[in-house]
Formats: structure tokens, sequence, C-alpha cells
């Protein structure tokens, strides 16, 4: 049977690069380091360090179980803290990845509750473009919150509720290039395009008795659609942006709504989560909270 502890080991070997410095961090013999190693490489059934060389280095066995071994330290610290405290909650660092948009706005705002009733729990939130995998490896994280997306059949996917969108413009815009009254006529219009250049522009926009696609070329790319939604504020064109985002600006008159028996479908949006192995507690905490709060509320839904 595996030992956390040589788990332990090994990871501490991969960190500091050689038996030696291992034993040092770890304040024991050199001696009990290799053989830890040797106990852990017996139980696995490959070598997973190659010795060959001045640094220490993973063998491609060693590699493929680099991740396994760090779930399996990260849980098993886990089930120990949870003995340990008697029952008393769950425990360990869980990371979160979203977008600065939702993480802002619907996840940031319940983390100082989350962590009240749950003080065991350390989070790390990662808010950014960059699209983090979901697991235990460097750079994954345990929780990815997302739009528009389809999980692997590995992973856990739990539906919070469906973003709506709206069609919005500042009124000296609509004043100096004329309303729009049909979605044809959007094709001449400045259309800031939320998202990189080169995508395929063209709009789907669904009526009460039709649908409408419109292809148009935007003279503004913004992958932010916090930065869209200043670009429009500004005179900058229109834009399709979250009703959430945009209501308070159109309430005070920043921006009006335009086409409004048109909308683009709403997005869906998902918790992630691994599920090729039992997801550890303080991740099962979360996605519950998460239900009870977010998923229960659905803060995004507004109403002009």
């Amino acid at each position: 049977m595996i030992q956390l502890s040589d788990i332990q080991v090994f990871l501490e070997i991969v960190s500091d690069g050689s038996f030696s410095a291992a034993a040092r961090t770890l304040k024991m013999p050199k001696s009990s380091v290799a053989r830890q190693i040797a106990r852990l490489e017996l139980e696995v059934g490959c070598v997973l360090l190659d010795r060959s060389t001045r640094v220490v280095v993973l063998t491609e066995d060693g590699r493929n179980f680099l991740p396994h071994a760090r779930r399996l330290l990260d849980d098993g610290i886990e089930a120990q803290n949870v003995l340990r405290l008697k029952g008393k909650g769950a425990s360990g660092l869980l990371t979160i990845a979203t977008t600065g948009l939702i993480g802002r706005n619907f996840i940031v705002p319940h983390l100082p509750a989350f962590r009240e009733r749950h003080p065991n729990i350390r989070i790390a939130l990662w808010l950014g473009q960059d699209r983090h995998e979901i697991g235990s490896g460097p750079g994954e994280v345990d929780i990815a919150i997302r739009l528009r997306t389809v999980a692997s059949p590995e992973i856990g996917n739990q539906k919070l509720g469906d973003i709506d969108f709206c069609i919005v413009a500042a009124p000296r815009y609509l004043e100096h290039k004329g309303l729009p009254l049909v979605p044809e006529d959007l094709a001449t219009h400045a259309i800031i395009e939320l998202g990189p250049a080169g995508k395929h522009n063209r709009l789907l926009l669904n009526g009460k008795e039709r649908t409408a696609t419109v292809a148009f070329a935007p003279p503004l790319h913004i992958d932010d659609p916090e930065a869209v939604r200043i670009a429009a504020i500004a005179g900058g064109g229109i834009a399709v942006l979250p009703t959430f985002l945009v209501h308070e600006d159109v309430r005070k008159g920043r921006l009006r709504t335009i086409l409004d028996d048109w909308r683009q479908a709403s997005v869906p949006l998902h918790v992630l989560y691994r599920t090729h192995v039992a997801p550890p507690i303080r991740v099962r905490t979360y996605l519950d909270y998460l239900q009870e709060t977010v998923g229960q509320t659905q803060p995004w839904r507004v109403v002009f």
C-alpha cells in the first residue's frame, strides 16, 4: 500500500532536484529518503526517478505519476485533517478559476461568508483569460466556473444558470448614427466585438417569429466585457453585453437598449470539477455552497 510519507518524500525530491536537498528540507537522513523512494517504486512497480545524473529527474513513468502523487498527498492530508478536527468541517486549499467578470460580480462577494462557515478552507481564486485545467497538477485548479462549455466525461459539470444578453449603445452614438429598427440595420453600424480579432463576425438574434443572422465588420475587438461596456458608453458603437453588466448604465441613461424584441441566446454558466477520483471534501462543500447562494439566487437575472 502506498504511504503518504513516501509520496511526500517523492514530491520533495522533484521540487528540490536531489535526494540530499530533500533530506535537508525534510530534516531526515539521506538513507531514509532513499529507502522510502525504493519502497514507493516497489509499490507502484516502476522506476520514478532517474538517478544517473547529478540532478535527479523524473522518468517517463515518474512524469505520469506526478499529478496522481500530488492528488494522493492532497486528499490524504485533507482526510487526516477531517479526522483530527473531529468532524469540524472541510479543510485545505481550494483553488478556483473563472473570468474577472464572473468572479468580481458573483464569486468574490460570497467568499467571506463561506470562509466564516468553513474557516479551515483556504481559497486561491484566479481571475483572468488563461484557461486552467481541472486537476491537482501545476497550474491546475479544483474548480472552474465558465460560460459556454462542454466538459469531458471525467469532468463533473453543474449548471448554475443562464446569462442573458442585450443590445446597447450610448445615446450620443444613436443620435449621430441613427437608431437600428430591424436586425439587418446593424450591418451598417459600428459593432464592438467581444472577442479576439479574426473570429467569425456574425450575430445571431432570436425574435418572436423569426431569427436573423447579421454579418458585420467590427471596428473594435475587445476580449473583456467590462472594457466593451466602457467603449460603448464612450460612443464607440453598439455592443451585445450581459444584461446584469449594463443594467445600471441603462437605468442612469449612459446606455440605451435597442432592438428590444430581439435577443442573443442566453449563455449557460457551469461549474466544473474533477470526477475521475472522488472530489475532496472542500470541493464538495464549495459546490453545495455555490448552488445554495449563486445557483438559487440567480443574481445575474435582471429586468429593465
